[in-house]
């Protein structure tokens, strides 16, 4: 099953949606909640999960902010380190196809901080 993670676009109507296989997801929706301080919110990213779906744009700050800038910075580490480490790497037929799925959400979460800046 496909699952979603929602960036917000700044209202320029781009959609910064990212897709992923079901294990790929629940480990982004665990690095997402890391990122999320508010009580509400990190029960509406718990639940938001369990039904294949994270809204970053419906967090409130600075906890958006927090988590975009994580994923932009921090998540290509993570994907390497403990989504994809070299041990698991090792053993797929194309992991490079693999990481560079998961880490262009890293990508996305740029592209969404730097819309968000651009003025309306």
């Amino acid at each position: 099953m496909t699952k979603l993670v929602s960036l917000p676009s700044g209202g320029s109507g781009e959609n910064l949606a990212w897709f992923a296989t079901s294990a790929l997801f629940d480990d982004v929706a665990a690095f997402i909640l890391r990122h999320v301080t508010d009580d509400q919110a990190r029960r509406d990213v718990t639940a938001g999960a369990v039904s294949g779906y994270v809204f970053v744009g419906d967090l409130p700050e600075p906890d958006q902010t927090n988590v975009l800038t994580a994923l932009r910075e921090a998540f290509p580490r993570h994907v390497d380190a403990e989504i994809y480490p070299p041990a698991v790497t090792a053993r797929m037929d194309d992991p490079d196809l693999f990481v560079a799925r998961a880490k262009s959400l890293a990508q996305m979460a740029g592209r969404s901080i730097a819309l968000r800046a651009a003025p309306a």
